[in-house]
């Protein structure tokens, strides 16, 4: 399996350009870490000044640096950055990191060095780590790139980061609760090696068992989605993004990308390639830590064993969030119990071993509980006491738990006891967490891991239009025109061309055409204005509906149609429930899909949720659940009110594919679509199509199948 970051990891030799000789300079800390981590390799010190520091040679410059030398470790000024960088590229360097800041972040002339950077690796054939950046750790090399003040231990996590203090910061909890990292990646402004590679690499790392990344921007979204979905489909991948309020959304004149604000359309990213998203630096770690440790629970029944009522009640209700439910003990368990805890123990769930359990208590009870079929999952929590010993009781959790097939989470509800117990557990393969909320919300991640396993095999068959030929057709014949949008009339055709249920229409110049279709349409029929920058035409006073006479179509037309414009001639759809399909081309990851509620006021309620394209029939059918109105469809439906989804589900799929299909459209809104009465259908009584302003991208290059 490639790794991206090869040259890092198997460097022979490394050259410190900017060594300093004075404690105080971060150069110096970084020299000290690659001395103290152990790595094999040789380590070049260079200065101008040459001399020596902490037993080895200053090399005056990186052409006096003899062989092997395979990466560079630039310390010096921004300004001296380019130079070192060319110096490197001379030398034969292929690999190097650069630690300074001062470039694209500061705007102008430090976006400047950061070309000048990539067009001197481009030159050499170089890659390179940063600028703004930590480094890199390997523990099992071993190898230390970073001015972090500490070497972790080995273990299951690797960790990429845009921030090199969070890299700190989490590698200093992880010492003081006793969890180890495989490798950890600071990338910095990621200038050259991005999130894709830092991704890539830990997936070929065989030490790593769960990648976790704090991504504060993505610079290539193909990248990224071909990248994270490699990872997910062998590792958990556990992401948490910072920068996700609204200020990014984008200003456009359809529903569906005014509703698409940067946050819902990473989580439909994060969704596509069956990575977890996390909102905190706690959760993030939570969730690694329980990811690398558990197993997936086969089930949602979860136990709790405590000897605290009020913490296992807290516990109770974060588990029924995380989509777990209380298991319902069997009487042949409970007897089991009662058999090996403590007389005035409750052996119901949970499973309450009251004031002063022994840590064998707590052993047997889990052993019993592990071993019942109606037990998915559990929390075994113990509130610190003075007649039991904490580091005993994690003790023999950690004992009971080792092998289980379902998944235990142990929480030690307290403070300095907690931290010692918790480096108990974490020895014993036992997450630990220091509140129960936590602990629930961790299981929930083991959870959330096992449906996107079974999301990620799930067959997608792709979308195929009706008539292929007449859908270009209309699409061609509006760019040749120069529009920038199709008429009503237009859209209408090209979704009738992908089967999409779209009532009989035409376009009327006219009074008498007006009436003419609606004769041949059939009463009663809608009568839409049509006029240049008119979008939302109900809003605007545009339509006026139900005409059942020639009378008051040429009423409806007098009152609404101005010299010049066109009126579009509808046959009434049934009233029913007003939902919204859309799409449009998100200029990072290509097509979006998005599902909610439609109607004039589909921007206020924000009842949605979005799909990267293409996805299954499984994926849009979460869609709806995710949203109220989808609730109530799949709700009516069952009830015998509303029609039944599948055409909803269908017609989801296929907007999806039309965007696959046609790189030419850069958004298309069915707003609203109505869903009638069994036997009334479906209405797709408006299609808004915008179209791509400049050269279209090529499909491949935009939609994600994974």
């Amino acid at each position: 399996m490639d790794d991206p970051l090869a040259p890092f990891w198997n460097a022979r030799g490394i050259a410190l350009v900017g060594a300093s000789a004075q404690p105080v300079k971060l150069s110096y800390g970084v020299l000290q870490n690659l001395v103290r981590s152990g790595y094999p390799g040789r380590i070049y010190p260079v200065n101008p000044r040459g001399g020596e520091i902490l037993g080895l040679p200053v090399y005056r410059s990186l052409a006096e640096v003899p062989d092997p030398v395979d990466l560079a470790i630039l310390m010096v000024p921004a300004e001296q950055s380019v130079a070192a960088l060319e110096a490197c590229g001379r030398r034969g360097i292929r690999a190097a990191i650069l630690v300074a800041s001062g470039f694209a972040e500061r705007g102008g002339e430090g976006r400047e060095r950061e070309e000048a950077l990539r067009a001197i690796a481009r030159r050499y054939g170089l890659r390179f780590i940063g600028p703004n950046a930590v480094g890199l750790i390997d523990t099992r090399i071993p190898l230390n790139t970073t001015f972090i003040h500490r070497m972790p231990e080995p273990g299951p996590v690797g960790l990429v980061s845009h921030s090199g203090a969070v890299c700190g910061g989490l590698l200093d909890w992880g010492a003081a609760v006793g969890i180890g990292f495989s490798r950890v990646i600071s990338l910095g402004n990621q200038a050259d090696i991005d999130l894709a590679d830092a991704l890539l690499s830990l997936m070929a790392d065989p030490f790593t068992q769960v990648v976790a990344a704090y991504v504060e921007g993505i610079r290539d979204g193909r990248r990224f989605l071909e990248a994270a979905r490699r990872v997910s489909e062998r590792k958990p991948l556990v992401i948490l993004r910072a920068g996700r309020t609204p200020e990014g959304a984008r200003a456009v004149a359809s529903h569906t990308g005014a509703l698409a604000l940067p946050e819902r359309i990473f989580r439909a990213v994060a969704r596509a390639v069956g990575a977890i998203v996390v909102d905190s630096l706690e959760a993030l770690m939570d969730a690694a830590l329980a990811l690398a440790m558990q197993p997936p629970p086969p089930g949602p029944r979860a136990v709790i064993l405590t000897n605290a009522g009020g913490p296992a009640a807290i516990g109770a209700d974060h588990l029924a969030r995380s989509g777990f439910q209380l298991a319902s003990l069997s009487e042949d368990t409970q007897e089991a119990l009662r058999k090996v805890t403590p007389p005035q123990a409750f052996t119901g769930n949970p499973v309450d071993l009251m004031g002063g359990p022994q840590p064998s208590h707590y052993a047997q009870a889990l052993e019993v509980l592990l071993r019942a079929p109606e037990v998915d999952a559990v929390m075994a929590l113990f509130v610190p006491q003075a007649v039991t010993s904490t580091r005993e009781v994690a003790e023999a959790i950690g004992r009971a738990a080792f092998g289980s097939p379902r998944p235990v989470v142990g929480v030690i509800f307290g403070g300095t006891e907690a931290l010692a117990a918790a480096r108990v557990l974490h020895r014993a393969g036992v997450p630990h967490f220091l509140t129960p909320c936590r602990a629930a919300f961790a299981l929930g991640v083991l959870r959330e891991w096992a449906g996107i396993r079974r999301r990620l095999q799930a067959p997608i068959a792709p979308a195929q239009p009706l008539d292929r030929g007449r859908a270009t057709a209309v699409l061609q014949e509006a760019i040749a025109w120069g529009k920038d949008r199709l008429d009503p009339q237009a859209g209408a055709e090209l979704a009738a061309a992908w089967g999409l249920p779209v009532p009989p229409s035409g376009l009327a110049a006219t009074p008498e055409e007006a009436i003419a279709l609606a004769e041949r349409i059939g009463y009663p029929v809608a009568l839409k204005r049509v006029a240049p920058g008119l979008i939302h035409k109900s809003a605007e006073g545009g339509v006026i509906l139900n005409l059942w006479k020639p009378d008051e179509v040429r009423d409806a037309f007098s009152r609404l149609i101005r010299p010049g414009e066109y009126a579009l001639i509808q046959r009434m759809a049934p009233s029913g429930l007003e939902l919204i399909i859309g799409a449009y081309r998100d200029p990072l990851f290509g097509p979006v899909v998005m599902f909610g509620a439609g109607g004039v006021e589909a921007e206020l309620r924000e009842d949605v949720a979005f799909r990267l394209v293409s996805f299954s029939e499984a994926e849009a059918e979460a869609m709806l659940e995710e949203t109220t109105i989808g609730r109530r469809l799949l709700q009516g439906s069952r009830e015998g009110r509303l029609e039944r989804p599948e055409r909803v589900l269908e017609i989801l799929r296929q907007v999806g594919g039309m965007m696959q299909e046609h790189p030419e459209i850069a958004e298309i809104d069915l707003n609203p679509l109505i869903v009638g009465r069994p036997g009334e259908g479906v209405h797709a009584v408006d299609v808004r199509v915008i179209l791509v302003r400049e050269s279209p991208v090529p499909e491949a290059a935009l939609s994600f199948r994974g």
